[in-house]
């Protein structure tokens, strides 16, 4: 049971071990899902009885995974009617990711057609017996779509495309009975799935790619990362892909997660005979899952690679250049929501890193750390801004300083004195690395159409003059940015500073202080974190940025040799009214507060905050919209206990 007494959602995913797999019960954990996971072979103890073997290996990041939330593995095998029965009873959603993967078998109509075929009944006939799986979610593969002969170009295929069954029997090509195999497990799905009522819906993708929990990736990630790996055999499959469909048709791992997740709880993604769903290619249409809602946020190579090429190190598939040193980042405050987001990122692209608290032994405020050391290596220290020197140790040696913690008592009955422990204490602890702070709020402004950039600063005279609520705050942040760039000019520092707005999402960290908490006040009815919303539009603008695209900044300022200067973080202006009519519309179990909607409220943003400089030097946001913000901040906000679970 959830901590408000209702059951917690639980979700079956065949094949745990497998790459897809791992990456989807990885997300589902992370949404507060409790798991239940198939392999053919656990390999050792988790909450059953079973014994050590040589698939420990293969198996070994489901007990990391277990860190994250409720996960159990079961035993079973697609050739066992019935092995599946006690994963999936109990479940409210069946994710079926298992499949036979013997693509060069000698003989494909006994050992990958018929197994595929029949493995897939089987687990659908489990969950008839269960009784209360409400979806059925199959991983195909766009192999059941694209496999057809084609002239010409500009074929654009969509869900009613299938391959052709008929021509690859006959031609029978290298790996002919996979495709087939796609086909006809789908089309034996669609049938079983209409003559016993069962809601089975189809995500079709296409060369997937990313990193993902498991140890071992099969043909897509080798395949994505030959042309700098040099294995010939990896680059052949790559190579014939582009032959057979015309294009190399990629999606990023989270984005196919992201999709199998949204069709399983969207209920427009209807359909007794199942609905097949596309992964965009360069002439297969995704417009039908776009159209129902869904957002990709991978877009581009450049987002697709992003995490692939340290994941391929980890799995051996690239050099890891054994005696390197690793690349090693101090992030201080990190118990707080944006540095534990940034320290998650950063062990995730393979930084050593270390941490700095006030106090090591608070557990309410640092318990995630211990799952952020299943990631990476991440040692943590205690330092105090007030203390000088205290952040000598957690700074030795690093390559990268992100200075993220700051005093945040925004209502002191002191300010001034909460500025000088502020900025005092931040530049006797500079290295020769990086700084990152806060965003400031912008002036208040008459008449409308203001954009702010770099060059624009808070008035610090005005805002002593006039005291509005959180002034002491806003003065610091400009304050603390003067005095650290005066520092870092007098010492030879190089010295950038990232200044974000309200930052919206999940992060690792248990508590989550005013952005979080504002954003879902619409929600919650929390009249106080609304106010704190509301105040931050007095100032022209609800400005939005996900915490993810912010730590992406801020390591890509880090990493870019020619980032100068400050940095604008944001990406999406908006305003309270906005944020009221999108909740009403996404999240209908809800009911948004419109008692608090009262008042003097911006029909449209009176000023914008500006990131073309970051764009301009090359980054791109992957959340451009209210429905990315949000995407995943519910279930953090329920897990936070500010919204009811």
């Amino acid at each position: 049971m959830s901590a408000g007494g209702e059951k917690e959602r639980t979700a079956c995913v065949t094949g745990g071990s497998g790459y897809i797999a791992s990456a989807l019960i990885k997300m589902l954990l992370e949404k507060g899902y409790a798991v239940k996971t198939t392999v053919r072979n656990p390999g050792f103890v988790f909450d059953k009885s079973f014994v050590l073997s040589d698939d420990m290996e293969k198996n070994s990041h489901l007990k990391d995974l277990q860190a994250l939330g409720s996960l159990e593995v079961f035993r079973a095998d697609l050739d066992e009617e019935g092995s599946f029965d006690e994963a999936v009873a109990g479940c409210d959603y069946a994710f079926l990711v298992a499949a036979p993967v013997n693509i060069h078998t000698k003989n494909p109509e006994k050992e990958l057609i018929e197994p595929a075929v029949k493995g897939t009944l089987n687990v659908l006939r489990s969950c008839v017996k269960a009784g209360t799986v409400r979806r059925v979610i199959l991983t195909s593969s766009a192999a059941a779509v694209s496999s057809r002969p084609l002239q010409g170009d500009g074929h654009v295929l969509d869900e009613d495309s299938w391959s052709d069954v008929e021509y690859l029997t006959a031609k029978k090509s290298a790996i002919w009975g996979y495709p087939v195999s796609k086909v006809l497990l789908e089309k034996e799905a669609f049938r079983f799935a209409q003559e016993h009522g069962v809601s089975l819906v189809t995500v079709c993708p296409v060369v997937t790619v990313g990193a993902a929990p498991a140890t071992k990736a099969q043909t897509s990630v080798p395949s994505c990362l030959s042309l700098l790996s040099g294995d010939q055999a990896a680059f052949a499959v790559l190579d014939g892909i582009e032959r057979a469909t015309g294009c190399i048709p990629l999606v990023h791992i989270d984005d196919l997660c992201r999709a199998e997740l949204f069709v399983a709880e969207e209920e427009a993604s209807t359909g007794s005979s199942g609905d097949r769903l596309l992964k965009p290619r360069v002439f297969l249409s995704s417009a039908k899952l776009v159209r129902e809602g869904f957002e990709f946020k991978y877009k581009t190579l450049e987002h697709i690679y992003d995490d692939m090429v340290e994941y391929g190190k980890a799995l051996g598939i690239l050099p890891s250049h054994g005696g390197e040193r690793k690349k090693t980042a101090c992030v201080t405050g990190g118990n707080g929501y944006i540095a534990s987001a940034l320290i998650k990122m950063l062990l995730e692209k393979g930084y050593a890193v270390k941490t700095t608290v006030r106090n090591p032994d608070d557990m309410a405020k640092n318990s995630h750390f211990k799952t952020l050391q299943t990631i990476g290596p991440l040692e943590v220290f205690r330092a105090d801004l007030d203390e000088e020197g205290s952040f000598d140790d957690a700074l030795a040696g690093c390559d990268y300083a992100f200075l993220v913690a700051a005093p945040v008592n925004l209502m002191s009955a002191n300010p001034e004195a909460c500025m000088q422990s502020g900025w005092h204490a931040i530049p006797q602890q500079l290295s020769p690395v990086l700084l990152c702070s806060v965003q400031h709020l912008p002036d208040l402004q008459q008449g409308d159409g203001h954009v702010l950039d770099e060059d624009s600063w808070s008035d610090v005279e005005f805002l002593r003059a006039e005291k509005p609520p959180g002034w002491g705050y806003v003065v610091s942040k400009v304050l603390l940015e003067k005095a650290a760039s005066r520092f870092a000019l007098e010492h030879g520092i190089s010295l950038v500073t990232v200044c974000p707005v309200i930052t919206a999402g999940a992060a690792p960290a248990p508590t989550a202080h005013t952005s979080v908490p504002g954003c879902l006040s619409l929600l919650s009815g929390d009249e106080a974190a609304f106010n704190a919303l509301r105040g931050m539009e007095a100032f022209g603008v609800v400005a939005l940025v996900h915490v993810d695209d912010l730590c992406r900044a801020e390591l890509f300022v880090a990493e870019e040799a020619t980032a100068a200067g400050r940095y604008i973080c944001c990406s999406h202006n908006t305003t309270v009214r906005e944020i009221a009519s999108f909740l009403s519309e996404k999240y209908p179990q809800y009911t948004v507060k419109t008692n608090l909607l009262s008042g003097d409220l911006l029909d449209k943003p009176r000023v914008c905050l500006s990131s073309a400089k970051l764009e301009r030097e090359g980054f791109e946001f992957r959340c451009k919209t209210l429905g990315g913000m949000y995407d995943d901040m519910i279930e953090y906000g329920k897990a936070l206990g500010i919204l009811p679970s």
